[in-house]
């Protein structure tokens, strides 16, 4: 085969993996989509077979019951879940980025070993640990505060800590043998040096554990007992009773929800390509 039917036949596999991949894409924005489309319809004409993507008429009134606040005081709820999600946030970066330093470029003796058995957690699976944390925060007297939800964040998530160690283990040594030379101690570089190295990574961890702490749901529905103090994903339940739902609510509140993660997505898209483009020219 000549140059010129290789090139053809290279640029005919990348225009069928495009068109393939264009269609799992799509497919899988239907959800969201229809989840768009329903909050701007009534209970009845979401349900219509076929689809109306574009409604005939726009109907406000999901938007109205979630945000009016006369049933429903979900702007309290919404404010809840941005104040235990910054705090979760912090938390993980915090214990995950200081601890993924410290288990890439700080050799200590049983490093490995204490690394092991961290990784070993994420084997465990999380109901059988809800217990011993549910008896655990009513001894620190926590049970009912928002400190029950995001406590656990700062002290250090095991695939948080591994995604960190992951990327702190590309940094040179010879750039931290350098400001070791110079004087730097460890705190100095993790912060001047590894840190700024990692951004692609401390992306991926902030995005990961925002999305995890946004739409937690298990930690609040044990350990927050007051409606004053409810999160999101339990607000949700306020547009359900045992006689109706009301589904153009639960669409509404839905999109309400995904708009600050959609936020922070376009926010740190930039970082996400910049690693996979670097990764790339790596390989």
């Amino acid at each position: 085969m000549n140059n010129e039917g290789y090139k053809r036949k290279k640029l005919a596999v990348k225009i069928f993996l495009t068109v393939i991949m264009a269609i799992v894409s799509f497919t899988m924005l239907l959800p969201f989509l229809w989840m768009i489309s329903s909050s701007f319809k009534d209970s009845f004409s979401m349900f219509d077979y076929p689809i109306k993507w574009i409604p005939d008429k726009f109907d406000f009134s999901g938007y109205k019951k979630v945000w009016g606040g006369e049933e429903v005081d979900f702007l309290r709820f919404f404010m809840n879940s941005i104040k235990t999600t910054a705090l979760s946030v912090l938390g993980t970066f915090i214990s995950c980025t200081l601890g993924g330093f410290a288990y890439a470029k700080i050799r200590f003796r049983g490093r490995n070993g204490l690394f092991l058995a961290k990784l070993s957690t994420m084997m465990i699976p999380s109901q059988i640990t809800m217990l011993p944390t549910f008896m655990i925060f009513k001894w620190l007297g926590i049970l009912d505060t928002h400190i029950a939800i995001w406590l656990p964040f700062f002290l250090g998530q095991p695939f948080g800590t591994f995604l960190m160690r992951q990327y702190f283990q590309k940094v040179p040594d010879e750039m931290l043998d350098s400001a070791r030379i110079d004087g730097a101690g460890y705190l100095r570089m993790f912060k001047d040096i590894a840190l700024p190295l990692a951004q692609a990574g401390v992306s991926v961890l902030v995005f990961l554990y925002f999305v995890w702490s946004w739409n937690f749901y298990e930690g609040p529905l044990l350990y927050i007992h007051s409606t004053k103090l409810y999160t999101l994903p339990l607000a949700i339940k306020f547009f359900t009773d045992e006689y109706q739902t009301n589904y153009t609510a639960i669409m509404a509140a839905s999109v309400s929800m995904t708009v600050p993660v959609l936020i922070l997505f376009i926010g740190l898209q930039r970082f996400f390509i910049e690693d996979i483009t670097s990764s790339g020219l790596k390989g």
